[in-house]
């Protein structure tokens, strides 16, 4: 099956991302006859509800697994120690290869995606010699944080959909034996350059930005669409065409008729009603 992998943490209920990632699953499931198994990293913050609702979600051939973050006490630390403007979910991927010890290939995803295409465009990659495939490029940064990371701003890449040789990564000591004191490093650099709280990003672009491979399909953002028609208009032209792409869509947060997509994929989920709520405020 297909190995998904989830890093989720609920910091309250305006950030309700076991129902988002349900509506993510849910967007995966609909275009693809592939089996799935999903691995969830998670903490107490996730609740007994969100958990059983989340089982209920998923078709009868594919299955789930939750993972406490504490089963790694470096990273659970780590994750305690930095939590602040980000959720610490995004440390507890730096140590996936202890994580998913079982595993040697994953597809790490955001919990607040639509993937439009079949999921196996991206698993059946072959990565040949490289670590990993992930989005290449995304928003500029200064200058002072690519050199600060080792990474030429063209090689640069992001973390929401990344697939992961585990094997490989493992293999590389350098990475495995600095990954905590760079995070260290990070805390401080982010005094005077902010991107640097990127961390788990700024980290793999450091070890990694030479070993990887670009995804073969597009992260489309579709955030503050109200300030750019021109990408909102580009977006729905896309669409219409049925282009294979993922949307970097907060469905919860978004007033577009894009967020329909969002939660019409909830009413296949124990979050059906909320759906359908919000599916009739956003009728025009």
């Amino acid at each position: 099956p297909v190995q998904l992998v989830f890093c989720l943490f609920e910091r309250d209920r305006s950030s309700p991302y076991a129902m988002a990632m349900a509506a993510t699953y849910s967007s995966i499931r609909q275009r693809t006859s592939a089996k799935l198994h999903l691995h969830v990293i998670c903490d107490a913050s996730v609740c007994p509800r969100s958990r059983r609702r989340l089982r209920r979600s998923l078709a009868p051939a594919d299955c789930i697994d939750f993972i406490d973050a504490e089963v790694v006490p470096e990273a659970a630390a780590c994750a305690r120690r930095m939590d602040g403007s980000f959720s610490p979910a995004i440390l507890w991927r730096v140590w996936l290869p202890e994580y998913l010890q079982h595993l040697d290939r994953c597809l790490l995803l955001d919990c607040d995606l639509q993937v439009l295409l079949d999921i196996r465009q991206l698993w059946d990659l072959d990565l040949g010699q490289t670590a990993l495939a992930a989005f290449q490029g995304g928003k500029q940064h200064p200058e002072a944080y690519y050199h600060w990371i080792q990474t030429p701003q063209e090689r640069y890449f992001r973390m929401g959909v990344c697939l992961m040789d585990l094997q490989k990564i493992r293999s590389n000591a350098f990475f495995m034996g600095s990954r905590a004191d760079f995070l260290s490093e990070a805390e401080q650099v982010r005094l005077r350059i902010k991107q640097a709280m990127l961390y788990e990003q700024s980290l793999f672009n450091r070890f990694f930005s030479s070993s990887y491979t670009p995804l073969p399909v597009e992260l489309v953002p579709s955030n503050r669409l109200d300030q750019d028609p021109e990408r909102y208009r580009q977006i729905r032209k896309r669409l219409r065409a049925h282009e294979p792409m993922i949307l970097d869509l907060k469905g919860w947060l978004n007033d577009s008729e894009l967020s329909l997509m969002f939660w019409a994929h909830l009413l296949h989920t124990p979050w059906w009603r909320y759906a359908t709520r919000s599916m009739q405020r956003l009728r025009p």
